[in-house]
């Protein structure tokens, strides 16, 4: 019997080296698709792990979180992809031993500031008081100063919010018969003393409010003010927002003048607003209500410049401008860095 080796094809053994090839060549083409798979999901997460990273610096240093409007149906979100000028103020961090403290300290410059005697002695309590106090001398000119009209019950609520970059400490004070009253105190950047905000607090006007709305005086001013938007009386191109003047020394009273400006929707104005007016809403401690003292949920501060007609119409009534946001809030910020 012949040996079965001896009838094998002779180009078995060509077929074995030709198999071994192909193994090899599906192999390396393999280790190589697998060897890219790996590639691809390490640069994956280390562009997901960047990314992540880059938004927690960004959200360090910018100060604010911002947002577009179309963000805002429902629970305010925050993003750092595509950067706009609308931004909140967020609060700012103070250890809960510190912030006992701190609110002790400014419950103490509030009744300093109430308990002293005439204008000068007020102002040792106000921030930037070199500038305040010609201000101060001629807002009591026509108001008579605050005092401690009745017993305190003690504070009702205290905030510290980041108010353009400063840190900002808003208290408010429940008293027996007369209306509640609001602080904000500002650190003080020589003595580290917090100081009031006596612009915010006794809510100065440059110009009598009623008097300018009635055509007497300058025809453009700056005013402290409430707006709220009127729906009913809006069109499709323009935003309808009534403006009202809030009372000294942050009483309860309101203007009796209640005049309306428009604002195109579309202009930057227009978009600020809008933006303003959803965080105004949807924030818990909005720091364009402070403390929610006597303001409704509805109603936003701001400080604007305000234009009005050189002649009324048929009616006596003079119409108006808003040329420009000078501040959100009624803050005396802006003041404070001329």
């Amino acid at each position: 019997m012949s040996d079965l080796s001896e009838n094998r094809p002779p180009f078995s053994s060509s077929l074995r080296e030709s198999s071994k090839k192909t193994g090899g060549a599906l192999g390396r083409i393999l280790s190589v698709i697998f060897f890219i798979m790996a590639l691809g999901l390490f640069f994956g997460g280390l562009f997901f792990w960047l990314q992540k990273r880059q938004a927690s610096l960004d959200s360090g240093t910018a100060a604010r979180i911002c947002a577009t409007p179309d963000m805002l149906s429902g629970e305010l979100q925050a993003t750092l992809k595509d950067k706009v000028d609308y931004s909140f103020w967020p609060p700012s961090y103070i250890p809960p031993m510190e912030r006992q403290d701190l609110l002790r300290k400014c419950l103490v410059e509030a009744q300093k500031y109430l308990s002293a005697s005439d204008v000068v002695q007020k102002s040792s309590f106000v921030w930037n008081s070199l500038k305040s106090l010609p201000l101060m001398v001629r807002h009591y000119a026509v108001s008579p100063p605050e005092v401690i009209a009745s017993k305190p019950t003690g504070p009702k609520s205290f905030a510290v919010l980041e108010v353009e970059g400063h840190p900002c400490a808003q208290l408010l004070i429940g008293f027996e018969k007369t209306p509640d009253m609001e602080f904000c105190f500002f650190k003080d950047e020589q003595d580290g003393s917090w100081k009031l905000d006596w612009q915010q607090f006794a809510r100065y006007q440059p110009m009598n409010w009623e008097d300018f709305v009635r055509g007497k005086g300058e025809d453009i001013a700056e005013f402290r003010v409430w707006m709220i938007r009127d729906r009913t009386s809006e069109n499709k191109d323009d935003y309808a927002f009534k403006l009202i003047a809030p009372g000294a020394n942050g009483s309860d009273d309101r203007s009796i003048a209640r005049p309306m400006v428009y604002v195109p929707r579309k202009s930057e104005m227009g978009k600020r607003l809008f933006m303003l007016f959803k965080i105004n809403e949807e924030m818990e401690h909005s720091p364009y209500r402070v403390l929610n003292a006597n303001d409704e949920l509805d109603m936003l501060r701001v400080r604007v410049l305000l234009s009005r007609s050189k002649e009324p119409n048929r009616k006596g009534e003079y119409s108006f401008t808003l040329v420009k946001l000078l501040g959100e809030g009624w803050y005396g910020l802006s003041f404070q860095q001329e």
